[in-house]
């Protein structure tokens, strides 16, 4: 968001040229030790030049190397601090972008208090003032005007961000500095929570005093890492032991600002005699034991003592799975406490949900004073989940009541969440823009000539996710990709796919077809996974084609599985283990996906082993699949059960 303007200079220059006629106007200034993350951004600007006007901008280091001219200093150099260009006010995240003049030489400068801000202030300049829009993390969505004069000004503006902090974890680092996304550092204000009860309670440090752990069904468990059940939290040696883990991480850490209280991720809490009396009668929310007053209990008693000796400090807080109701015994937490409302904003296609986490967030707004909002954008999903309308809506609402910060795990699909993306990214720092106006201008800076048929397909997508009769569930079809074929039907991925090629048909420029292709390629895995799925659920043990029947769900399967490993999982942007890691993808759902074709063509190959040996010795994919069933553990098996039980209900319905 843009504020009045901070401490001006003497001699204030209206205008500043960067480049003309194909020569650079003036060269780049930078602080004597700049961090790496700041000659990042110094090489977005020359990158940029280079590429609008031509020229490359030489790069001098203040001190060591003397400019003569027209200067662009980046970052708080000398001139920066002598002239107190910053306003004393401006957050971590924040910069001040102006045109001035230093002994009569015209000056324009982009600093932060910190390089983050600096970063956010190069961002800013290259997006707001020169024009430039990086619509997806692949090279190709650069779209950078072409200029034959670079010239700006009067120019001087101060931004801060709607946010306290704004981090969308998982998408490209480069694409997320380019958009003003905040890195997630310590020093953003109320930004800190991890689940961290594991690292403040190391089992191997207290193994020898089961008292500190949790007990359940009568018997003290000492947790296996950040999933197991959380400690004791009324033991006052529990209480004692977050306390110094605080204060020792923040008189190690002394530019910090916020430690994580965050329980581990699970939703095991002790039930012992004095942990239970305090939760004892505290309704179930979606169907998950809350234990919020126990949680919030020892968070409380840590949060008093930290006053005391870090009092300018924060400690982060989960309101997630057993603790997202606030505390019944609880009038107002202490004020240093930060509390991470976890919310699944996919689901506000039903309005009864939404309207229940919005008034969840406005009790925790009575609790705590201050709320955090923890949103998740992708979980993995294979299939799109497209909402742009809920994303927009739900961040200019979230900015009027007032919550401290936006943050959102968003495992990217590019080729399904890019413009989700984009519009957080432009929406979290200025929540007062236009959703739709922001939408339009990536339509048409993205896809040009086939803008309107890029369009259709994404609002396709997203009316497909948002008019789909159901009720909004708590993380629905996060790590089941069965969950997913079923929101994802055969009608509506082929309208969707013939939308695509007819984008492709539109495109009459080499950009806006490696564009459309590439958004394609990336959604090709999507329309071919449920095929080899709904093949195989066909499959009829008396058909007297049986035999082409399996051969073709192998053939839907293989060419699914290939368009993943060529498209997706060599796509360095997508870049986390929910789509090319082993965790989410190719050791779960992919062995769920693969071990339940093998059993439904084993079923119809019952009583057909001439067949059965035929296939195996012909068919390479079919004899995988085969195998995958033939070696499915225990967890496999159960998973297929469940399967074929969500289909009969189906079938029932």
């Amino acid at each position: 968001m843009t504020e009045q303007k901070g401490p001006t200079m003497p001699d204030r220059n209206n205008q500043f040229t960067i480049a003309r006629d194909g020569n650079a106007c003036a060269v780049i200034v930078v602080p004597r030790t700049p961090e790496p993350r700041l000659l990042d951004a110094v090489a977005d600007i020359v990158h940029v030049i280079e590429r609008m006007a031509g020229p490359t901008l030489p790069v001098l280091t203040e001190g060591i190397q003397p400019g003569d001219g027209a200067e662009i200093h980046i970052g708080r150099t000398n001139f920066v601090e002598k002239s107190r260009f910053l306003p004393e006010s401006l957050p971590v995240n924040g910069y001040r972008v102006a045109v001035c003049a230093e002994n009569g030489q015209p000056r324009l400068v982009i600093a932060g208090p910190t390089t983050l801000g600096t970063t956010h202030g190069v961002a800013g300049f290259l997006t707001d003032d020169l024009g430039v829009l990086w619509g997806m993390a692949d090279p190709l969505f650069e779209d950078i005007p072409v200029r034959r004069e670079v010239t700006v000004g009067p120019l001087d503006r101060t931004e801060r961000p709607t946010f306290g902090f704004r981090t969308l974890l998982g998408p490209d680092l480069t694409w997320a500095r380019r958009n003003r996304v905040d890195d997630g550092n310590r020093t953003l204000p109320y930004y800190g929570h991890s689940h961290n009860m594991h690292a403040i309670m190391p089992p191997d440090q207290y193994r020898d005093h089961p008292e500190y752990f949790a007990m359940r069904g009568g018997k003290r468990i000492i947790p296996d890492g950040h999933f197991g059940p959380q400690p004791c939290m009324t033991h006052p040696d529990v209480i004692r032991i977050g306390v110094e883990a605080a204060r020792k991480y923040f008189d190690e850490n002394p530019t910090h600002r916020t430690f994580s209280l965050c329980p581990n991720d699970t939703k095991e809490f002790c039930e012992c005699p004095n942990c239970a009396a305090l939760d004892a009668g505290m309704p179930m929310h979606r169907g998950n034991k809350i234990y919020s007053d126990s949680y919030f209990y020892w968070v409380e008693a840590v949060a008093k003592e930290i006053l005391k000796s870090h009092p300018d400090k924060h400690l982060g807080t989960y309101g997630y799975w057993a603790t997202v109701l606030p505390p019944r015994r609880k009038e107002k937490l202490p004020p240093n406490v930060v509390v991470f409302l976890t919310v699944d904003s996919s689901q506000y296609f039903d309005p009864e949900y939404e309207a229940n986490d919005f008034n969840l967030l406005h009790e925790w707004r009575k609790v705590a004073h201050l709320v955090a909002y923890y949103d998740y954008y992708a979980l993995g999903w294979f299939m799109p989940r497209v909402y742009h309308e809920i994303a927009g809506r739900t961040i200019k609402r979230i900015a009027d009541i007032g919550v401290v910060g936006f943050h959102c795990e968003a495992y990217t699909h590019w080729a399904h969440n890019g413009a989700q993306f984009y519009l957080a990214s432009r929406l979290g720092w200025d929540s007062s823009l236009d959703p739709a106006k922001l939408l339009d201008e990536w339509y048409a800076r993205m896809f040009g000539e086939a803008a309107a048929q890029m369009r259709a397909f994404y609002e396709c997508l997203e009316r497909c996710w948002m008019e789909v009769k159901r009720p909004g569930r708590w993380f629905q079809g996060f790590d089941w990709i069965f969950d997913q074929f079923d929101f994802w039907p055969a009608d509506a991925r082929q309208e969707a796919w013939d939308l695509l090629e007819n984008a492709y048909a539109a495109a009459k420029t080499e950009i806006t077809r490696r564009r459309v292709d590439y958004v394609r390629r990336g959604h090709r895995t999507a329309y071919l996974m449920p095929v080899s799925y709904e093949r195989a659920v066909a499959l009829k043990a008396d058909s007297p084609t049986l035999e082409n029947d399996i051969r073709l769900v192998g053939a839907a399967y293989d060419e699914a599985i290939n368009r993943y490993r060529r498209d997706i999982k060599t796509d360095p942007t997508y870049g986390h283990h929910y789509y090319i890691g082993t965790t989410y993808a190719e050791e779960r759902n992919f062995l769920w996906w693969q071990a339940f074709l093998g059993d439904a063509i084993e079923k119809a190959l019952a009583g057909r082993p001439e067949l059965r040996e035929k296939l195996v010795a012909e068919d390479t994919t079919v004899a995988e699949l085969l195998r995958v069933r033939s070696e499915a553990d225990a967890e496999t098996l159960r998973r297929l059960g469940w399967v074929y039980r969500d289909l009969e209900a189906r079938r029932g319905r």
